[in-house]
């Protein structure tokens, strides 16, 4: 029978919140995927990830933990906490390797699902996350954000000066506008975008050391990928960019990793 001339039928009706859902199936795919590089079932392709991007900064989280003292790790907005696995698939190419059970993996996250995933996920890990922003969890740890889980949230630069004043160091990539900008998106979720003059305030209040690197400017729209901690960081994480980069194993992702991008300090003319 020609497709065109079967009757169709509702299979299904979904309903409550359906970002969560969609969100669930895209971060467990990326999961398996990573699993299945990191016991060699499978050899890494770019389309066994939804976003390649994730791979850079999470290779710049691997090499915080790797050198933190407290071996302490928060992320603002965890959604299924997949760094992990990301941390599991780094550990193949390096000598020194995280150690996850040294490790305390803490968080926010507004979905119920993600945390109910997360608390049952990695039972065998230690792992404490929450609803709500917690000092106690992010007090002295190597913290995380993507830019667009910041940008969701209106207060992000209240929360980003927490997070810089309390946290031995991390990473996050912002977006900013000369004036604050609210952006609606298909979705119905808003974005927050800060002011450049709102980050500059923030940078010069600040006892923390700034770096960034691949900045880029579309029009009013300034991007950046900063890292934060204390002096001198922007050259320990550099030489290890670099040392990696000399590895001469036949690394598929290498590409993915933005090994040629160096940090530099981050100074007010940047903004312009």
């Amino acid at each position: 029978m020609e497709l065109s001339l079967q009757k169709k039928k509702l299979y299904e009706t979904l309903s409550s919140d359906l970002y969560d859902t969609y969100m669930l199936g895209r971060y467990f795919k990326d999961i398996y995927n990573l699993d299945k590089v990191v016991k060699k079932r499978v050899s890494f392709k770019k389309k066994l990830l939804h976003d390649c991007k994730d791979l850079k900064f999470n290779f710049i989280n691997y090499l915080l933990i790797l050198r933190s003292k407290k071996k302490k790790f928060y992320e603002f907005g965890f959604t299924l906490y997949e760094k992990i696995f990301y941390f599991a698939f780094f550990n193949k190419f390096f000598s020194k390797k995280c150690n996850f059970k040294k490790i305390q993996f803490n968080g926010n996250e507004i979905s119920d699902q993600f945390i109910f995933f997360c608390q049952n996920f990695y039972k065998e890990l230690s792992l404490n996350v929450s609803k709500n922003i917690k000092k106690s969890l992010f007090l002295n740890s190597v913290f995380f954000s993507k830019g667009v889980t910041l940008l969701y949230e209106k207060k992000n630069i209240k929360y980003l000066r927490k997070f810089i004043k309390n946290c031995e160091s991390g990473s996050f990539d912002i977006s900013l506008y000369s004036q604050k900008k609210i952006v609606i998106l298909e979705t119905g979720y808003k974005l927050y975008f800060p002011s450049k003059i709102e980050f500059i305030d923030l940078i010069k209040n600040s006892k923390k050391k700034f770096y960034y690197r691949n900045k880029k400017k579309l029009g009013d729209k300034l991007y950046l990928e900063v890292l934060f901690g204390k002096k001198g960081l922007d050259k320990e994480i550099n030489n290890q960019l670099l040392n990696f980069k000399k590895n001469k194993k036949n690394i598929s992702f290498r590409n993915f990793l933005s090994l040629d991008s160096k940090f530099e300090e981050l100074k007010i003319s940047h903004f312009r």
